[in-house]
């Protein structure tokens, strides 16, 4: 699997998020930070891919999250004869929320039936699609290592072949 990094929010480009492969796990590893803005520190999900099930993307609307960011936005425009800079700024934080408002949801499935989602920019959807396609891959390629009948098929054939 190749690594993929996705960028998790407008105002935080510079913070990635990964879901990279190592040996027989999948890692997924995406960044904390403090209002939204300041980098804390990163969570680190490991999961054996003999433990996940399924995958699925999932488009979500936050709809008090497109509230609140144009309420603000709103209110940014209304007091900017008074403060630009200020107006300015909390516009910024308003249209962070609006973008954010929109989601795309990696879902993984474990075969214990936990569900573990992942938030992707709404501009990074064909990574979180790409994350679906690998992953679904390695199950599949798992799945055929482990049948039975396709190992017996396989051995079959070599010695008739003989």
């Amino acid at each position: 699997m190749e690594p993929i990094r996705y960028m998790t929010s407008l105002l935080t480009f510079y913070l990635k998020g990964e879901i990279k492969s190592e040996q027989n796990f999948i890692v997924f590893k995406n960044p904390n930070t403090i209002l939204g803005l300041i980098p804390l520190g990163a969570k680190t999900d490991k999961y054996p891919i003999t433990q996940i099930a399924s995958t699925s993307t999932n488009f979500k609307l936050k709809l008090g999250k497109l509230i609140l960011g144009i309420i603000v936005a709103i209110a940014a425009l209304s007091v900017i004869k008074d403060s630009f800079v200020g107006a300015l700024v909390i516009l910024l934080f308003a249209a962070n929320w609006i973008i954010d408002a929109f989601e795309i949801d990696l879902v993984v499935t474990t075969t214990a039936g936990q569900q573990k989602p992942i938030d992707f920019f709404i501009f990074e959807k064909g990574k979180a699609q790409l994350a679906e396609q690998q992953i679904n891959d390695m199950i599949s390629n798992r799945l055929s290592d482990t049948n039975v009948r396709e190992q017996t098929n396989r051995v079959v054939d070599a010695i008739n072949n003989k």
